[in-house]
């Protein structure tokens, strides 16, 4: 599977791309949402104001080409680190050091047919924190996180921290701290006018 910005100046390879993944989740929160607005793409939030995200593990994650394109931003100083490309101001990645997880938006997710594409991720799994939505959310989403998305991705976590799958993350030197990218992060002045 590889996963690529809109332009195609970035691409990279997941080596090992969990298929039908419990990860795969919309995310209504308000951070997701600041995020689109601060980067001028909007366009990716669905009708709600959520965000699809699908993760994989970052030790799994090769990158391939556009590594000088990728810009990182902190919505505050202990924020995740929320990677995109300069090139064409695409969102890639959120994650954070140490963890197993690096969260895809699903825009960068490439394939000619996007029905088989949508198979082998599998279906929407859990819609998080609706109470930031904008309008009424799918049924059955959750205020904040509840119990059931988070027996549903679970085990995706485990498994990664089980396997160290969160080491050698490209997003990170070797030290497996710092970004690759020297983080901006967003003043006062810049997430007020972000915010929804």
């Amino acid at each position: 599977m590889e996963i690529q910005c809109e332009c195609g100046q970035f691409r990279a390879r997941l080596q090992a791309f969990p298929r039908d993944t419990p990860g795969r989740l919309v995310c209504y929160c308000a951070d997701c949402q600041m995020y689109l607005h601060h980067l001028g793409r909007t366009d990716l939030l669905d009708v709600n104001g959520g965000t699809e995200v699908i993760p994989a593990y970052p030790s799994d994650v090769k990158i391939l080409q556009g590594l000088e394109h990728l810009t990182c931003t902190r919505l505050t100083a202990t924020g995740t680190y929320r990677f995109s490309t300069s090139c064409c101001n695409t969102p890639i990645v959120n994650t954070r050091p140490g963890e197993p997880w690096a969260g895809f938006l699903r825009c960068v997710y490439t394939a000619r047919d996007a029905h088989s594409l949508d198979q082998t991720l599998g279906p929407v799994r859990s819609r998080i924190m609706g109470r930031y939505a904008q309008g009424t959310p799918p049924a059955g989403t959750p205020d904040k996180l509840n119990l059931k998305a988070l027996v549903t991705v679970m085990p995706f976590m485990l498994k990664g921290k089980i396997l160290r799958k969160s080491r050698a993350s490209p997003f990170f030197a070797d030290d497996g701290i710092t970004p690759i990218s020297s983080p901006q992060v967003l003043t006062d002045a810049q997430r007020q006018a972000a915010r929804v």
